[in-house]
């Protein structure tokens, strides 16, 4: 029995948590966005930001979103 649960403890331990990987364009932009996006929420909740604003920012990110989506469904 501590046999099979050492066992199953080891195997836990080396799939581990495997991540998202992505080449460095996307990890970039992914990186830039979440910053941009957290910045802007912030900016928003202030109301710092006009309405036009908030829109331009909306349908930038939407766009960068859309960038992961074709990359995972593999459209460039």
């Amino acid at each position: 029995m501590t046999r099979i649960l050492m066992a199953m403890v080891l195997v836990v331990m080396l799939a581990g948590c495997g991540g998202v990987w992505m080449n460095a364009e996307y990890s970039g932009l992914l990186t830039s966005t979440a910053q941009l996006s957290a910045e802007t929420a912030a900016r928003a909740q202030r109301g710092d930001l006009t309405p036009d604003e908030m829109k331009e920012a909306l349908v930038n990110q939407s766009v960068v979103w859309a960038k992961f989506v074709d990359a995972k469904e593999c459209r460039k």
